[in-house]
């Protein structure tokens, strides 16, 4: 099991008085300290016109952080194919993959906010195979090879990128927890990611999700081996419980609230179903093994939500690198790549 640090960026400058300014800065600073304190990577969203999610370059910070950090890896979660075109992708992140001696980190999605698609003037009912047709374009250009494309959206000739990522095989994920997106993305050969809240009811349900993946994945002939499962889970971690909730509830609440076109809840519909990992270290160790158990290699975890001051954020991530990273005995386990 390996533990990284996740930040979606929602920011409220006119509730909270937080400029988006000073959580960019805070958030690399967040960065900064996880590389230190030994969390395995670091995940950036993207996203577009809301408050929801203020960084919509997430390339730009990522490279100011690869310039401060030494050994995190460094990923998006997610790049939402259908807005792009995809040598612009292919080109920027074998960029970013170059200046970070190789620790990119690569999710990708067909994306699911109606309000993004309306503003990028993309028709949605065709993202998935908008998706796969962008996909295809990546991964030739990423040969470093001279190539050719005749899809069905996008079409080049005889092109080739002279920057390349550094690493032999950039490790990508493709966001989705529905059972039929999960065997489908297994088929395909890829690794799967996702917040469990949004597409589970249950660590159980979640189980039986993940199995079918990778059973779908090995039926198709793949590399068990190269399966990793990262789930993103809001984290606060405290001394005592009655600390945790105090401090982390009403930042998990407006989270909830601003996140749109998701599943409605509060924070006690997450604590219900065992999806959120607040409490005390001994509590949040057994959650985690019970989402080990449930076929998870790797939790991203989401600290930085709602608002919460940046001070309380850093204070949970040192109790979890303290108390909560020697259970899952992290300087024997391989990098997330």
């Amino acid at each position: 099991m390996e533990l990284g640090l996740f930040t979606v960026f929602d920011n409220y400058k006119e509730k909270l008085g937080r400029s988006h300014e000073q959580l960019l800065n805070e958030v690399l600073e967040q960065t900064v300290l996880a590389d230190e304190l030994g969390y395995s990577s670091v995940w950036f969203a993207e996203h577009h016109f809301s408050e929801y999610g203020i960084l919509t370059t997430p390339t730009l910070l990522l490279a100011a952080a690869a310039e401060r950090t030494k050994n995190i890896r460094l990923g998006v979660s997610i790049v939402t194919l259908p807005f792009k075109n995809p040598i612009q992708v292919a080109e920027d992140y074998a960029l970013l993959d170059v200046l970070s001696n190789g620790r990119v980190n690569l999710g990708l999605g067909s994306g699911y906010l109606p309000h993004e698609f309306a503003g990028f003037g993309v028709e949605g009912k065709d993202k998935a195979l908008r998706f796969n047709d962008s996909l295809a374009v990546i991964e030739k250009a990423w040969t470093g090879e001279e190539f050719s494309h005749d899809g069905d959206y996008y079409q080049f000739s005889n092109i080739k990128l002279e920057v390349v990522p550094k690493q032999k095989k950039v490790p990508i994920w493709i966001g989705t927890l529905s059972q039929r997106g999960a065997e489908y993305v297994g088929q395909m050969g890829y690794n799967i990611m996702g917040v469990p809240y949004v597409a589970s009811s249950s660590i159980a349900e979640l189980k039986t999700i993940i199995t079918g993946y990778k059973a779908a994945r090995k039926d198709a002939g793949h590399e068990e081996s190269e399966v990793k499962v990262p789930l993103a889970l809001h984290t606060f971690v405290a001394e005592t419980r009655e600390e945790a909730e105090r401090i982390s509830k009403e930042h998990v609440n407006l989270y909830l609230d601003t996140r749109q076109y998701g599943r409605s809840a509060q924070f006690e519909d997450l604590e219900a179903k065992e999806q959120l990992l607040i409490g005390t270290p001994d509590e949040v160790i057994e959650r985690i093994k019970k989402y080990q158990d449930a076929g998870c290699e790797h939790i991203m975890m989401l600290m930085n939500f709602g608002g919460i001051p940046h001070e309380e954020v850093m204070k949970s991530m040192k109790l979890v690198a303290e108390k909560v990273m020697p259970a899952f005995d992290q300087s024997k386990q391989a990098v997330l790549s």
